[in-house]
């Protein structure tokens, strides 16, 4: 009786032992499932993620493509660049061209400042048209010739890091004194001129929309803060456009 008590607690235990191991590779088996699944939940949503913010980049660089096209009209249109501050546009170019030079530079995403390659050539552009309207061709040709030479040495792969740096640096202060100086001109004439409001506003939009790519994409502090401080002049010079052009068309 008592050898029959001891040969069934013995296959007891074994009996036990085997469901409760079972159970633990059970246990695991669904555990490792559920890391497997909610691990490819979180690759196709970073995927998304990045195919989105991807396709908002190249968005912004289609708009700001078009961006600088209604002042070149408009002042191909009235043939005068009334107001238009030429100091204002080289801070520009510099602006953009050290961007583009800093990014290729450090290998950044097209997408995060491609559209700086087509505002250099309208900034260009620009400068040129004004430069012709002024009576000054042979400076306007000077002026692209000297530009295309500093943009092939900026880009040279031998040229210092600490050069271009620094010039991205300077572009921040560069372009919020640029739209302070153009905001200065029109303030001192009391008329927007031939600036257009279309163009400014485009402005706006681009500087809003790249803050949220470059903080989600690049997470570059220089480039977050160059487009905030952008951003905000940008909307100070287009309610002034605003302002005063409402104002002439009451006085008219």
């Amino acid at each position: 009786m008592a050898s029959m008590e001891l040969l069934t607690s013995y296959y007891t235990g074994i009996i036990t032992s085997r469901l409760d191991r079972d159970d633990e590779i059970l246990r695991n088996g669904v555990q490792h499932t559920c890391f497997h699944e909610i691990g490819e939940i979180v690759m196709r949503r970073h995927v998304e993620g990045s195919c989105l913010l991807t396709v908002l980049g190249y968005i912004l660089i289609g708009t700001m493509t078009i961006s600088q096209v209604p002042q070149i009209f408009k002042i191909l249109r009235k043939r005068s660049t009334l107001c238009v501050s030429f100091c204002s546009l080289l801070l520009l170019l510099q602006a953009s061209s050290s961007t583009v030079a800093y990014a290729i530079y450090n290998r950044l995403s097209f997408s995060a400042w491609g559209e700086h390659i087509v505002l250099m050539f309208m900034f260009v552009v620009l400068v040129c048209l004004l430069l012709q309207y002024n009576q000054r061709p042979i400076a306007s040709l000077v002026f692209m010739t000297v530009y295309i030479l500093c943009m092939v040495l900026l880009l040279w792969p031998s040229v210092p890091q600490r050069l271009v740096q620094t010039l991205y640096l300077l572009s921040m202060p560069a372009m919020v004194l640029s739209r302070v100086l153009q905001m200065y001109k029109i303030h001192r004439t009391k008329c927007p001129g031939q600036l257009s409001a279309t163009s400014s506003f485009l402005c706006i939009f681009h500087g809003l929309g790249r803050i949220t790519t470059s903080i989600l994409t690049t997470g570059d502090r220089l480039m977050i803060i160059a487009f905030a401080i952008g951003s905000l002049f940008n909307v100070l010079l287009f309610l002034q456009v605003m302002f005063y052009r409402r104002k002439t068309k009451k006085v008219a």
